[in-house]
């Protein structure tokens, strides 16, 4: 794996268009504190910034849900939050470390576990059985009344944990 310094991390490459990195290359961005950054390949459409996306061994990134995060299909694997919205089979970077954004339910409360939900790509707090907990993703305020992407959320490696 090789590491670049100052990448535009909102950007996304075509699918038909050559890759300007090989997937799985990290990055990273030193503007108010480090960020760290994934560059991995679209398994499905990610509709927006902020959406968690699991991705597997050969760098192929879906939204976390039901059965992209099951035992048996994405326990284990890494993941992070999306920088831009991205069609199927394209280019982009996912957030890995640092401070950043995460779409997240209803009232989620600060520095509790989150897990995944039947929301493509969303996070909550309530341990719901079956659902499996995103390890190392917290949020450092509060989370509004309606679904929302929470800016004050810290990445430290993220990957899927055990079901609740």
């Amino acid at each position: 794996m090789s590491t670049i310094i100052g990448l535009t991390k909102s950007e996304v490459l075509a699918s038909t268009a050559t890759p300007d990195f090989a997937v799985g290359t990290l990055g990273e961005t030193g503007n108010l504190g480090t960020k760290q950054y994934l560059y991995v390949h679209a398994q499905e459409v990610v509709t927006a910034a902020g959406y968690i996306c699991v991705i597997d061994s050969d760098f192929e990134a879906e939204m976390t849900d039901l059965a992209s995060t099951a035992p048996g299909a994405g326990a284990g694997f890494s993941c992070g939050a999306a920088m831009a919205a991205v069609a199927d089979n394209e280019f982009f970077w996912i957030q890995v470390y640092g401070k950043g954004s995460v779409r997240v339910l209803t009232d989620c409360a600060v520095g509790t576990a989150l897990y995944c939900t039947a929301t493509s790509g969303a996070l909550d707090d309530v341990a719901t059985s079956g659902l499996e907990h995103i390890v190392g993703i917290v949020l450092g305020t509060v989370a509004g009344g309606a679904p929302e992407t929470n800016a004050d959320a810290y990445f430290n490696f993220p990957y899927v944990g055990d079901t609740a």
